[in-house]
């Protein structure tokens, strides 16, 4: 079902406390011991605070009301937040992985890592937990968040295999790959993560440039509009353009009639499609009309 602005900025607020509370660890921990891929870990999740808190600011900008100024609102906020995270994210990663290049070509560097297995593993858990559940969210912002969380869920995870790793190795003796651990995983978390933030940037650019809506709900206003085309007898031509901005669905169908139709008629056509899209549970801006026109553009 949708959510509501205060629910929504409920949530964000939740994931921005337990966001700042892993960061501070990671960066603590990475710092003291020296160890790349807890440092990258802690530097992605102040990234990922900073993006949260505009994601907070940006549900309450999304839903004021339109103005003078703004005659059409302020939803194109959303998609463009979430753009930027996904943004944030990749410069984080080019950044990480530059710097575990260097360390690579300067002949890698030893770290002290067994302590570090129980971090990587705990920290795993609770960002899976965290992704899982705002995964159920109905939201944009919310589901970026979600795959944040999951990207956590990856880094952490792979924090957790270099410490296993470096401690396999030093069992085996062969001390001329300890070096290569931590830059290595840190280049190995971040081909996992780079098709997260890829994916927010692709989905938020295209919203903004007014593309079309995702498969499921293109298919929704598809059969909205077949509906009412069967219910009304609207069997000549007609055309669909929407798009989606936030959780507002800009709509325009035309249908080609015959002269006589009146503006009445128009309007139950119109209210008929509103109705079979209830379910989208989107605000929907439309335009219904019908022409005599030959030509539909």
């Amino acid at each position: 079902m949708a959510i509501s602005a205060a629910r929504e900025v409920r949530i964000l607020t939740i994931s921005l406390a337990v966001s700042v509370g892993l960061a501070l660890v990671a960066l603590g921990l990475g710092l003291a011991l020296g160890i790349r891929v807890l440092v990258f870990d802690g530097a992605f999740g102040v990234i990922g605070i900073a993006t949260t808190w505009m994601a907070i600011a940006a549900v309450k900008i999304a839903r004021e009301a339109p103005t003078r100024l703004n005659p059409f609102g302020r939803a194109a906020v959303t998609p463009l937040v979430v753009a930027a995270q996904g943004v944030a994210a990749l410069a984080a990663l080019v950044v990480a992985v530059g710097d575990a290049v260097i360390v690579i070509l300067d002949g890698g560097e030893e770290v002290q890592m067994g302590a570090v297995v129980a971090y990587g593993i705990a920290v795993a858990v609770v960002s899976t937990g965290m992704a899982i559940w705002l995964g159920l969210i109905r939201s944009d912002l919310v589901h970026a968040e979600s795959l944040e969380w999951r990207g956590g869920a990856i880094r952490a995870a792979m924090v957790a295999v270099a410490a296993v790793a470096a401690i396999l190795i030093a069992a085996a003796s062969w001390h001329g790959l300890l070096p290569y651990v931590d830059p290595v995983l840190v280049l190995a978390s971040c081909a996992l993560v780079a098709p997260m933030p890829i994916s927010l940037v692709r989905t938020g650019v295209r919203e903004l440039l007014e593309g079309a809506p995702p498969p499921e709900v293109s298919a929704r206003v598809t059969a909205a509009v077949e509906s009412a085309a069967a219910e009304f007898g609207l069997h000549d031509e007609h055309l669909i353009r929407s798009s989606k901005l936030g959780n507002r669905l800009n709509l325009e169908v035309l249908f080609r009639v015959e002269p006589g139709c009146t503006i009445e008629r128009q309007d139950l056509v119109r209210r008929h499609i509103l109705r079979e899209l209830e379910p989208l549970e989107m605000e929907i801006w439309s335009t219904v009309e019908l022409t005599t026109e030959q030509t539909l553009d």
